[in-house]
């Protein structure tokens, strides 16, 4: 199950379906890196003070049968080598980090991927990261807290990645920065697993249980105590495998650890309870990824069928299949219009289709005519005679009295009082073709997209065309919409043909 994981993410998987593993969290210089060789079993990483691990290290461990000679591959950027003098592979992680993030105590989010063989490593995924730095040295820029913290959120963000978070028993918990983003991101602690470090640094008369028992910071997955290889035991060249059952006598001989139960201690117990967590994880979101690889697949066959047979290669042949390419965006088209089933209808149409399942949304013309409907709700109960005051109408109907009858009121009363109310209505209905010229230009261009897919190059000049297509439509329905509305204002004087060229100003005045 291990192996295949990590082939899929060998073949770009992980780039469309987050796959599980293990990330590696900690403050600088928690102790990340003397765990991960505990774990493995082998003395192979970068050491030294201060910041060491600049750039994400992906760890592939694989189990081999006992007795094999442990070696190691650069997978991605030395293929082909082997690797079998770890000493080598500490100068090479060394090196590949100088090559990308320079001499300096620079940091890059640009992973090296390592796959060791050995017998004394489990079958685990683990992503060593940088330790969040809080204050620049230099050489590193001023924001390093902003990009250490950016990088170890991208990690642990993904709900499928285990964090392993590492702190320092001599420190307080709750202060500690990885444990701190750790349970913002996870506050449930449901995949967060907790390694204490340092603990034979700790104050004299001071000890780490209440911590181990998950007694202090509660973590559904609980910690494990681990006392690495101290800088004396690295200078000495004391291996790990003497390193374990120096742990191993620490804890057996200790007051307080001697009297704890199982399960709870050491770098073995770590191990093994890593391997089982990661199984369980895989087990619980091997469902999920089996359909999430299947719906890429289903597009990516979409897709390939989209581009159909072979580009012709004479020229009738070729206009041929631009003509049909051109009929079928006409149906294609008029088929989002009118709402017509199309099996054709996957692509999402920006500003039209929204987000979810393409069947489950609306067509283009379902949406324009929702529009449509509600263009002038605001004015069902409008009361076009409320903005005047029975002095302001007086005043319109004595501006206007001429040579009429007493009692009988110009009609130009009306068109004086009425204008302003109809003008309202003109901005929402030129607002209105606006927003459905984009709608249909966004429509266009998602089926154009999809239609031409073989075609790029025609793709810009095929949109020109639409394009001044829908802009000489909407500017001639600008054109009858003022029409219209004019229209209505002038109504009642079609047959006046002194009118246009005599009409008094429609614009209420308080003068």
């Amino acid at each position: 199950m291990y192996s295949v994981k990590d082939d899929l993410r060998d073949v770009g998987v992980q780039q469309f379906v987050k796959l599980p593993r293990i990330a590696v969290l900690g403050s600088q210089s928690a102790g990340k890196s003397s765990v991960l060789e505990s774990i493995v079993g082998l003395d192979f990483l970068p050491r030294g003070d201060g910041l060491v691990t600049r750039r994400p290290l992906e760890l592939r461990l694989n189990h081999q049968p006992e007795g094999t000679k442990p070696w190691a591959e650069f997978s991605q950027e030395l293929k082909g080598q082997r690797f079998t003098n770890f000493k080598e592979v500490r100068d090479t992680i060394i090196a590949l980090t100088d090559k990308v993030c320079g001499t300096t105590s620079n940091i890059v989010d640009d992973p090296i991927v390592l796959n060791v063989y050995s017998h004394t490593c489990p079958d685990l995924t683990l992503v060593d990261l940088p330790g969040i730095t809080l204050i620049p040295i230099p050489g590193q820029p001023e924001n390093i807290e902003q990009i250490t913290r950016g990088m170890a959120e991208r990690y642990v963000c993904d709900s499928r990645t285990i964090i392993l978070c590492v702190v320092s028993a001599n420190a307080d918990m709750a202060t500690q920065e990885g444990l701190r983003m750790a349970r913002r991101i996870d506050p449930k602690g449901i995949r967060t697993v907790g390694v204490i470090t340092k603990i034979d640094i700790m104050d004299r008369g001071t000890n780490a249980k209440r911590m181990i028992m998950n007694q202090e910071i509660q973590l559904r997955l609980g910690f494990v105590g681990v006392k690495n290889r101290s800088q004396e035991d690295i200078q000495n060249q004391i291996s790990v495998k003497a390193a374990m059952e120096k742990e191993m006598a620490f804890f057996s001989s200790h007051p307080i650890y001697s009297t704890m139960p199982p399960g709870y201690l050491g770098c073995e117990t770590l191990t093994t309870k890593m391997t089982r967590i990661l199984f369980t994880h895989i087990r619980h979101n091997l469902p999920d990824i089996v359909n999430e690889i299947r719906e890429k697949l289903k597009e990516t066959e979409a897709e390939l069928s989209d581009l159909g047979e072979p580009m012709p290669s004479s020229k009738g042949e070729k206009l041929h299949m631009v003509w049909a390419m051109i009929t079928e965006f006409v149906q294609s088209y008029k088929n989002q219009i009118s709402g017509k089933f199309d099996t054709k209808k996957r692509v999402q149409a920006p500003g039209i289709s929204g987000q979810g399942p393409q069947q489950n949304q609306l067509s283009a013309g379902s949406k324009i005519k929702m529009q449509f409907y509600g263009l002038y709700a605001e004015f069902e109960s409008f009361n076009a005679t409320q903005e005047y005051s029975d002095m302001a109408i007086e005043r319109a109907i004595a501006m206007h009295e001429g040579d009429q009858i007493p009692g009988f009121p110009s009609v130009d009363v009306l068109q004086y009082l009425i204008s302003p109310q109809l003008d309202k209505l003109r901005d929402p209905a030129l607002e209105l073709i606006q927003d459905c010229y984009a709608q249909l230009e966004a429509l266009a261009s998602s089926i154009v997209e999809r239609i031409f897919m073989r075609c790029p190059a025609l793709r810009p000049e095929i949109m020109d065309i639409i394009c001044q297509c829908l802009q000489r439509e909407r500017d001639h329905t600008r054109e009858l919409v003022e029409a219209v509305i004019d229209s209505e204002q002038n109504y009642m004087f079609v047959n006046d043909s002194d009118y246009k060229e005599n009409r008094t100003s429609i614009v209420p005045s308080d003068d």
